[in-house]
């Protein structure tokens, strides 16, 4: 009798199993998820052929603004270089007139009848010797700040006429829809709730427009972080040329004294009564002086290297 039970609820179990009416069901859901991953499949290729084709004509546009843009850059380089040379030739008239000036005072000095290198005419030589130094250093600074001017005004030409390109850039890219975000392609529930393969498409979607928008920000960083990063290098110009002319300062309270001493180290070797030991162990002071400015500037060079190189890439993330 129980093996008889048995087998009558395998065969209601059966019966229930195979409900044609269920078997129906499930087949529409099966379906409904086909045609449904079928429309996904096609609004994703859809969408990624009209972001290769705005990419493509974003390209090109890109190019043939570049090649315009690049025009005008060159002329104001142009005129900058036509400026350098014509300070330059200013500089090199100032600085003959000077050594003029400077070798016929030493000629009159020493062509003296009474001239004698005593104290007097050392401390008249040392004095000169400086002065003369000193002349040509402020020479050199003065054109290398009118250079520099030059320098920074013709920067600040450049990127005015840069971030009109970049600004005509990204209009363009966003009259293409390259500027703006992308909602994900989602499977929707069909039936009880996703299928583990729709979960796994979601996840993956999300991850793809993702994806795309950090490529076309890739495409477009030129453009979006070109003028900031025009200004931050014109700042670091600036704070260049004046480190560098702060050396350049503490250098020359040196030079004019080797300048000096390398003279009188010269005499000496021709006969001089000066003390070429005691003349010798000043220039190797002044030699270590100098390199001890030379390593102090250096490490904030390097130091300034490296902080501009986290400046730059916090400049052109995206």
């Amino acid at each position: 009798m129980t093996r008889f039970t048995g087998m009558v609820a395998a065969s209601i179990a059966l019966v229930i199993a195979f409900n044609p009416a269920q078997a129906q069901d499930a087949d529409e859901l099966r379906e409904q998820r086909r045609a449904s991953q079928k429309e996904r499949q096609l609004q994703k290729t859809e969408r990624n052929r009209i972001i290769k084709d705005a990419t493509k004509e974003f390209k090109d546009f890109a190019r043939d603004l570049r090649a315009e843009y690049r025009d005008r850059i060159n002329d104001l380089e142009t005129q900058f270089e036509l400026k350098r040379v014509e300070l330059r030739a200013a500089h090199d008239a100032k600085v003959a007139e000077a050594e003029a000036e400077h070798h016929k005072k030493l000629a009159e000095l020493l062509a003296r009848q009474d001239a004698q290198l005593d104290e007097s005419l050392i401390e008249t030589l040392r004095a000169e010797a400086k002065a003369f130094s000193d002349e040509l250093f402020q020479l050199r600074k003065e054109a290398a700040e009118a250079l520099h001017r030059e320098r920074v005004a013709n920067d600040i030409q450049q990127n005015t006429v840069l971030t009109e390109r970049d600004r005509l850039a990204l209009e363009k890219a966003a009259s293409l829809g390259l500027t703006q975000g992308y909602s994900p392609i989602l499977a929707t529930p069909v039936g009880d709730g996703l299928t583990p393969q729709e979960e796994r498409w979601n996840e993956r979607e999300r991850e793809e427009v993702l994806r795309l928008e950090d490529r076309n920000a890739g495409l477009l960083n030129e453009f979006t972080s070109g003028e900031a990063l025009r200004e931050w290098e014109i700042k670091n110009l600036k704070e260049d040329f004046e480190l560098e002319w702060e050396e350049k300062s503490e250098l020359q309270a040196l030079e004019s004294q080797r300048y000096f001493y390398d003279a009188l180290l010269a005499q000496s070797a021709k006969g001089g009564s000066f003390d070429q030991k005691k003349i010798a162990n000043k220039m190797a002071e002044l030699t270590k002086q100098k390199k001890l400015i030379e390593i102090r500037y250096k490490e904030i060079r390097d130091r300034n290297r490296i902080a501009r190189r986290e400046e730059k890439k916090e400049l052109l993330a995206y």
